[in-house]
């Protein structure tokens, strides 16, 4: 079995010793090349996750708090993990929108 498998990995890495290299040029993007949505779409992912980064540990503490003063929470805790992520999602997509509306009305 071992031949075998040593066998395929040697014929399948071999392909590439005699394969011709391609080689492509760099071309920077031009100015209209992605429409002004995609540039929008992309910002707000970036924020997004990059707050989510931020929003998810707060919302853990601030649930964990709240669950020792008294809230209930679930039995199993992947339910309660499940709703701290909902919240850090929610947080991180407002902050996201508000980004998006304040770069609106500043144009």
């Amino acid at each position: 079995m071992r031949r075998l498998v040593a066998f395929i990995l040697l014929i399948a890495l071999s392909f590439s010793l005699f394969a011709d290299p391609i080689v492509y040029e760099y071309e920077p993007y031009e100015e209209e090349e992605f429409p002004i949505w995609s540039h929008e779409l992309r910002r707000a992912e970036s924020i997004f996750f990059g707050s989510f980064v931020i929003t998810l540990p707060v919302s853990m503490l601030i649930y964990n708090i709240a669950a020792y003063c008294g809230m209930p929470t679930f039995d199993e805790e992947y339910k309660n993990f499940l709703v701290q992520a909902g919240v850090a999602a929610s947080l991180s997509l407002t902050i996201s929108l508000t980004d998006w509306i304040i770069g609106k009305t500043g144009d």
